[in-house]
């Protein structure tokens, strides 16, 4: 048995316990968020089938395009994928239909699509939502530092997947301009790059509703739309691929309740040792699961904290998740590679952030981690004030009915992101 399967037993035993749990009343916690992996199951349809029902037609009219730019340089067509797109948001279907070889499939689209492409269409767009104006340099300085530990965390993951050394540097390459592109334009033009990738991530929905009504509409009334030759995959194939994650996700979603609560004091007292606020420690151990919740506290940290959270979340966030969940319901023996590679690029992340930041954002003091009513608050109580419930605030992977739901429901309209994600509304 490898690591792969060990995780995936894990997932199993946490289903087991949370739905007994549920069966006897919800008296630990475990049985609600059994509940909210299947409720999964709809927000992740929305987000999933349209795109899926679509790859081939995206193919066709990215592969002229991109084809030729990726063979320039020896690297497969299928790394534009994961570069714009979150694995959950059509960047591992869309690496089905572009890669040639079919290591590409998993190098683009579950590892590089958990690290860069959710930073695009998501990230980006819903932390504007969220986070007070002022805050908004510390993001791109956390944003900046942390696409840049982006390859290698690609290299990282795909050395473990067992792909060859030679494979994995040359598809680096295309990453490494991306990235290089990206922190330059976050660096000169702030402002103007991250409203790019918001308008990216509303167009980006319109095209996966796009697809979804064209696909169920054919579907359900036999009446052909698209033109010989542009055929869309039935959304019925979609729907069994989301189901298969679903079941994952019944296993995931009560293992990220039990690791967070017993990861939160040791992370705490990282945050301590690397000079940040406890608001601060306590939006790293959120991350780990969801980073909505670490963006609703950005407001309480320090200036350091703030960076290095944004940072880390570039390629940490959801590794407990719902990253997690979609590998074990896609491919496995891709578990332990997708997780290793996001662990290396968001710890080497709050490595460069304080490398390049660390004198303009002295220490978080003593002083400054204490609340106005005189104590020092752990992580747990940190999140609590986010949500006014330490429960729900410790592993807020349901903040919009799931962590897959988030990118559709939040990818629309940023405006409503704060408000919706603080209520719990399920779109």
């Amino acid at each position: 048995m490898d690591v792969n399967e060990i995780i995936v037993w894990i997932l199993m035993i946490c289903m087991v316990l949370g739905g007994i749990d549920r069966a006897i009343g919800n008296k630990f916690g475990l049985g609600e968020k059994f509940e909210e992996g299947f409720m999964a199951l709809g927000p992740l349809a929305l987000a999933m089938v349209g795109v899926m029902s679509l790859s081939p037609v995206l193919a066709k009219l990215l592969n002229p395009i991109v084809g030729p730019l990726y063979t320039i340089v020896g690297a497969d067509p299928g790394m534009f994928a994961g570069t714009l797109l979150a694995n959950d948001m059509g960047g591992y279907p869309l690496a089905e239909q572009l890669s040639v070889d079919p290591m590409a499939i998993n190098l683009s689209g579950l590892i590089l699509g958990a690290m860069m492409g959710p930073t695009i269409v998501f990230t980006i767009p819903v932390a504007l939502g969220i986070i007070d104006k002022a805050d908004r340099p510390f993001l791109a300085k956390g944003i900046l530092a942390g696409i840049t530990t982006i390859p290698i965390g690609v290299l990282v993951g795909g050395l473990v997947a067992g792909m060859p050394a030679g494979f994995v540097l040359v598809n680096l390459i295309p990453i490494v301009v991306a990235a290089v592109l990206i922190a330059v334009g976050l660096w000169l033009i702030p402002d103007g790059m991250t409203k790019g990738f918001e308008w990216f991530g509303k167009g980006l929905v319109f095209v996966i509703s796009i697809g979804l009504v064209i696909g169920v509409f054919e579907q359900m009334t036999g009446v052909q739309i698209m033109p010989a030759g542009w055929e869309l995959i039935p959304p019925t194939e979609g729907l069994a691929v989301v189901g298969s994650i679903a079941m994952m996700l019944l296993g995931a979603f009560p293992a990220v309740h039990l690791i967070i609560t017993f990861a939160s004091k040791p992370l705490a007292k990282v945050g301590k040792l690397i000079g940040i606020n406890d608001a601060a420690a306590g939006g790293l151990i959120a991350t780990l699961a969801n980073n909505i919740p670490m963006f609703q506290i950005m407001k309480d940290m320090d200036p350091r904290g703030k960076v290095v959270n944004a940072a880390f979340a570039v390629s940490a966030a959801f590794a407990f998740g719902d990253h997690l969940g979609f590998t074990a319901g896609v491919n496995r023996d891709m578990i332990f590679p997708v997780i290793t590679g996001k662990l290396t690029a968001g710890i080497l992340a709050v490595g460069v952030a304080l490398l390049l930041f660390s004198r303009s954002l002295p220490a978080a003091t003593e002083a400054s981690s204490h609340h106005a009513h005189g104590h020092v608050p752990d992580a747990t109580e940190d999140l609590a004030d986010a949500s006014g419930d330490p429960d729900v605030a410790l592993d807020q992977t349901h903040e919009d009915a799931d962590g897959f739901g988030r990118r559709a429901a939040h990818g629309i309209d940023d405006r409503r992101a704060d408000t919706d994600v603080r209520r719990g509304d399920v779109r």
